[in-house]
């Protein structure tokens, strides 16, 4: 979480699952995106499940190998998409995080209505 913006970070949580983030803050200051689900478009199965980190993990055979991965320029992509429109933009607390100033904070974002959200 410490390198550059655009470069996939992926850790193994729990020993099992292998979960990915994408850096988001400046080269040396940590700051990172939990990629928790996704709506595929193409090459899955209509009802694969891509929600929560560790499944979508799965889904996409991820490992620490892909760690440290350009996200822009590498055959394994972030893409852009269109613009989603603000009022379909849901907020609310982080999963998982425990008591603390920061615990409620609406720092989880998603699309409204989405088959990619885990809950």
């Amino acid at each position: 979480m410490f390198g550059r913006p655009g470069h996939a970070y992926v850790y193994l949580s729990h020993g099992v699952w292998y979960c990915m983030n994408v850096v988001a803050h400046p080269d040396g200051v940590p700051g990172a995106v939990l990629l928790r689900g996704a709506e595929p478009l193409e090459g899955f199965a209509e009802d694969a499940r891509l929600t929560g980190p560790g499944l979508l993990g799965r889904a996409f055979a991820l490992s620490t190998a892909q760690s440290g991965v350009d996200l822009v320029r590498s055959t394994l992509q972030l893409r852009d998409a269109p613009r989603v429109p603000p009022r379909l933009v849901a907020r609310g607390p982080r999963i998982g995080l425990g008591e603390g100033p920061t615990s409620t904070r609406p720092w989880r974002l998603w699309i409204r209505d989405s088959a990619g959200v885990s809950r």
